[in-house]
């Protein structure tokens, strides 16, 4: 798991800068799952975790907020220590009602070797690139709080 949170760091990273990783959002983490720091990644990145049904793997949900709206080919980066990845489904959905996001679905291994099952969607909201990621044992069923938030990179109603 330490090794996925340093790869997931490192990816943050590339695309962090200042403020908060939900600023102008209408992200939620869902209930019951942990947030770590958000000063990790100067404040554009921010993760959660909730412990598997194993009990030995966490899932992990994060959200990275780019510093400009270039769009990002979802199998080209990093992706928080998954190692080889096998992409399952890459295609453009539909977010908030009708705003198009670049969605991702893969299965690759994690640091113990078993296979993690991957879902990611990236969209510029506001003059910024979003990237949401979830990652849990392909195992387990997806929990449908997480995929309902990491396609809620919306823009907050004010």
């Amino acid at each position: 798991m330490k090794r996925s949170i340093a790869a997931a760091l490192f990816a943050s990273l590339a695309l962090a800068g200042c403020g908060s990783a939900t600023d102008g959002l209408n992200f939620k983490a869902p209930a019951g799952w942990t947030a770590l720091p958000a000063f990790i990644g100067f404040g554009h990145f921010q993760m959660w975790t909730k412990k598997s049904s194993d009990n030995k793997q966490d899932e992990m949900l994060m959200l990275v907020r780019g510093q400009s709206t270039t769009t990002l080919d979802l199998k080209t980066m990093p992706q928080a220590g998954m190692g080889a990845l096998k992409a399952q489904k890459q295609s453009t959905i539909k977010i908030c009602g009708n705003h198009s996001a670049q969605y991702l679905s893969a299965v690759g291994s994690g640091h113990s070797g078993k296979p993690q099952a991957l879902e990611m969607v990236s969209t510029p909201v506001g003059g910024q690139i979003f990237l949401a990621m979830y990652i849990r044992p392909q195992t387990d069923r997806p929990d449908p709080g997480a995929e309902t938030a990491i396609r809620s990179l919306c823009a907050a109603k004010t």
